[in-house]
């Protein structure tokens, strides 16, 4: 497999890993025992929505964890288009917010506060409507440009007043478009699942079940993916664990206090105890490979001494049979 895919493959499913292991220690039960309702039907209404996202959570996470990489890294452009059109409403807002307060109402390109204002937004909105023309390979860059709507309303010097209603008008209309999306590719997971168990079929029959589970280790990079899953969850650990100490109490317990806690806080769930064994396996792979290397340096510097010392020792010879 190559560099930059296997570097892709772990990258993306490592956040799957992530919500696998936060879901393992959300204890449900404790949670919604938590929780207040006015009578015992609401609290039995919030306990089936709570173990329904429990359980949608794992069954998301597991069909992102085995998507095949073309298909994840659409997933993730898609998460991230989204992501753009909140930010460029937000940003929207945040620009509408700060012109109520400045209170001016005049053209824009007769202040200059103003029009800085507008142009800095501006420059923004339109980058993230390229991004997001350029993410889902569309043509239309007006479909992804609704939160540009109050900015060509305060251009036209629409009242302040109406420039918030705009941009909640705005935010309407990209939700009602994203639901358009979510509907049109409403049977894509199913469509997906059935390729990949047609294609699973295939392969068990003409490699049988152990090449199918040898193609599948090497195809999601298994030891690399949990590996790092791991590497991640201890330094998460180990951030948490000093950020949430003061300097003083940090420096008397020591970093080797600090290392062992970490590591402990990274064994309580079936899969990062599975991250800890491919970690210390491949560490110790390293320390033998570089063992190895030392040890075959080493010999072969002896050797070259060996090989010095008897050409010395010949020269010598010939030395004193010529004198002789």
């Amino acid at each position: 497999m190559p560099l930059a895919e296997t570097v892709a493959n772990v990258a993306l499913r490592v956040p799957s890993l992530m919500m696998l292991d936060l879901l393992y220690k959300w204890d449900v039960a404790h949670f919604a025992g938590q929780i207040r309702a006015r009578n015992e039907e609401m609290l039995l209404k919030y306990k089936y929505v709570l173990w329904n996202v429990y359980y949608l959570g794992h069954l998301l996470a597991m069909v992102v964890l085995v998507l095949p990489l073309q298909h994840l890294v659409k997933i993730y452009v898609y998460l991230l288009t989204a992501l753009l059109l909140y930010v460029g409403h937000q940003t929207c807002r945040d620009y509408v917010l700060r012109e109520m307060e400045s209170g001016y109402v005049g053209a824009v390109y007769l202040n200059l506060a103003a029009l800085q204002r507008f142009a800095s937004t501006l420059t923004g909105q339109l980058l993230v409507s390229i991004l997001c023309t350029y993410f889902m390979r569309s043509k239309a860059l007006w479909v992804f440009s609704a939160h540009l709507l109050p900015l060509l309303a305060r251009l036209c010097m629409v009242p302040l007043g109406i420039l918030l209603f705009l941009n909640k008008l705005s935010s309407i209309f990209t939700i009602f478009e994203v639901i358009y999306f979510l509907l049109g590719n409403l049977f894509v997971p199913f469509h997906l699942a059935k390729s990949a168990y047609r294609g699973i079929v295939q392969e068990s029959e003409l490699y049988g079940i152990l090449g199918l589970g040898i193609a599948l280790w090497n195809q999601f990079a298994v030891p690399v993916l949990f590996t790092t899953f791991w590497l991640v969850l201890f330094a998460a650990e180990l951030y948490f664990y000093l950020s949430s100490r003061s300097q003083s109490s940090a420096s008397n317990e020591g970093l080797v206090f600090a290392f062992l806690t970490s590591v402990a806080g990274c064994c309580v769930t079936p899969f990062s105890m599975v991250g800890l064994t491919f970690a210390v396996s491949r560490s110790r792979s390293a320390s033998s490979l570089s063992a190895s290397s030392t040890y075959r340096v080493t010999l072969a510097s002896s050797t070259a001494t060996s090989c010095t010392v008897r050409n010395g020792f010949n020269q010598q010879a010939d030395v004193m049979f010529d004198r002789a």
